[in-house]
């Protein structure tokens, strides 16, 4: 048994999630797909050949509207430290997105070729091909 309590433990491992986060190059957020593309190609110096696919309907969303109020707040309840975690996330890669964003003096070009791209001119055959002429 702890001398330490319960909701002392929680602290301390919600804080030690949370450097964790603060401490990894990349964080991207699955519904802000082409955001964390952007922070992805502008950490690593690579561009993707295909870009990151964002879509706006999830199992989570759908179940959503399926319970009721009474349900979502004991949800949110019962995973408070999770929701603190997201919280916490959310802030770090908007706070991320906007530091990239004013360092890059062409954003709207860069950004613009994420969203518009769509992968239109790629194939995985030309994976293997290129592979082949290695």
């Amino acid at each position: 048994m702890s001398a330490m309590s319960k909701t002392q433990r929680d602290r301390i491992v919600l804080a030690s999630a949370k450097l964790n986060l603060s401490n990894m190059p990349f964080l991207g957020l699955t519904e802000k797909q082409q955001m964390s593309q952007y922070i992805f190609e502008r950490t690593f110096k690579m561009k993707f050949l295909v870009p990151f696919e964002q879509h706006n309907v999830t199992v989570s969303s759908q179940t959503l509207k399926l319970i009721s109020e009474r349900e979502k707040k004991m949800v949110l309840e019962l995973n408070n430290l999770d929701v603190e975690l997201y919280e916490y996330a959310l802030k770090l890669f908007n706070y991320r997105f906007s530091k990239l964003k004013s360092l890059d003096t062409d954003f709207e070009a860069h950004y613009q070729n994420i969203i518009s791209s769509n992968g239109q001119n790629f194939t995985w055959d030309s994976l293997y091909d290129e592979d082949a002429d290695a």
